[in-house]
């Protein structure tokens, strides 16, 4: 039994020791006491200018997003925020603004010509950074803490009437059609009388139409956030009388927020354009294509800046 115990023990002693060593060789020459940068110089890559082949000129038809509308919002909004611990100053508050929602309904039932009503919502990512207390010094002077941070959305929501500068496009569909076939071989049980003449019950054939329009969407431009922190139930510091009434501290606050935002509404639309190409060498010769500004460049050529 003490034979299979040393075996054991001296098997585990053998593992620890090739990762001792392992871990030796990884951080040999290292200083763990500190930041470690290493850093290279990159070089620089050749690169050429490219002529782009362009399609002939004349008319041409093209789908791409047109602007309907561009507005700028204002939404007033107020929002109560509680931190995880007790804070004695907020340092920084960076805010990102995502919008979850931007729909557009396009038809105007109270007789305002070319307007719409948008509906948005989203939210503000606010990343709170702010100061604690830690330890207050015995001449109640000094203070000293952590800086500590929290993450919170505040949700925000808004409808407003935008005005078009150009309309919609929209197709609705027409309505379902049906055909009916005659007959005059209608029979009843009644062998003397006259043969029933109208629509033939057996055949019936539909018609139906359905017409797929490009749905209006937005586009966030810009937005600028302006706020007040407001301290609810402001405390002195560690619970005592602080020589200086400005050293509180507080858990919830709460915020006035005006948000305001340029938005885009658009819709993808077919255009004509006047290209002003050059059909006569449009793909004439695919090497042209790399003759920039000088004749005697070539693709496999790099330029020399310093040639005169």
């Amino acid at each position: 039994m003490s034979d299979v115990y040393e075996s054991k023990s001296s098997h585990e002693n053998e593992i620890y020791a090739k990762n001792t060593s392992s871990n030796l060789a990884c951080t040999q020459g290292t200083d763990r006491s500190c930041a470690i940068v290493t850093a290279k110089t990159e070089g620089m890559c050749d690169q050429s200018r490219v002529k782009p082949n362009v399609i002939p000129d004349g008319d041409t038809f093209v789908k791409i997003p047109v602007i309907l509308a561009e507005t700028n919002i204002t939404i007033p909004v107020e929002a109560t925020i509680t931190l995880d611990k007790e804070a004695i100053e907020i340092k920084r508050i960076k805010k990102n603004v995502y919008l979850t929602q931007c729909r557009l309904i396009p038809f105007s039932q109270d007789k305002k010509s070319d307007t719409g009503i948008l509906y948005i919502s989203g939210f503000v990512r606010k990343n709170i950074e702010y100061a604690t207390e830690k330890c207050v010094s015995s001449d109640k002077k000094n203070i000293c803490g952590d800086i500590r941070h929290c993450t919170v959305k505040v949700p925000f929501n808004c409808t407003t009437r935008i005005k078009f500068i150009r309309k919609p496009s929209f197709c609705s569909n027409p309505n379902s059609q049906e055909l009916q076939y005659f007959t005059d071989n209608l029979k009843s049980c009644d062998v003397c009388a006259d043969p029933i003449i109208g629509r033939n019950p057996c055949d019936q054939n539909f018609t139906t139409t359905e017409i797929f329009n490009e749905k209006p969407f937005c586009e966030l431009v810009k937005s600028c956030i302006t706020e007040v922190d407001i301290h609810k139930c402001p405390i002195p510091v560690n619970g005592k009388l602080y020589e200086s009434p400005m050293e509180q501290e507080f858990r919830t606050f709460t915020e006035k927020i005006v948000i305001d935002l340029t938005l885009k509404v658009l819709q993808k639309q077919q255009v004509r354009i006047d290209s002003l190409g050059d059909s006569e060498r449009y793909c004439e010769d695919s090497s042209q294509k790399y003759d920039t500004s000088d004749s005697k460049y070539t693709p496999c050529e790099p330029v020399d800046p310093h040639h005169n």
